[in-house]
């Protein structure tokens, strides 16, 4: 199994890909706004189980945080 900090990593990447393609923003700003969130918090506090769950399932929480979510 791969390490929490490898998820982590690996879904704050995609996700800021993803966003950055949605807003037409970009990769440096998406990454920000990534990581000011509530998402990504909870994403790094691992007690969460966040790291756990499927990227999509982050993505969408995020968009819902930054209220974008009926942008999909």
């Amino acid at each position: 199994m791969k390490s929490p900090s490898t998820i982590i990593d690996a879904d704050v990447t995609q996700i800021s890909e993803r966003y950055s393609a949605l807003k037409g923003i970009s990769l440096d700003e998406s990454l920000k706004r990534v990581i000011a969130s509530k998402t990504y918090s909870t994403l790094n506090n691992t007690e969460t189980g966040l790291c756990y769950e499927m990227t999509d399932y982050v993505y969408d929480m995020f968009l819902e945080e930054m209220g974008d979510i009926d942008e999909l």
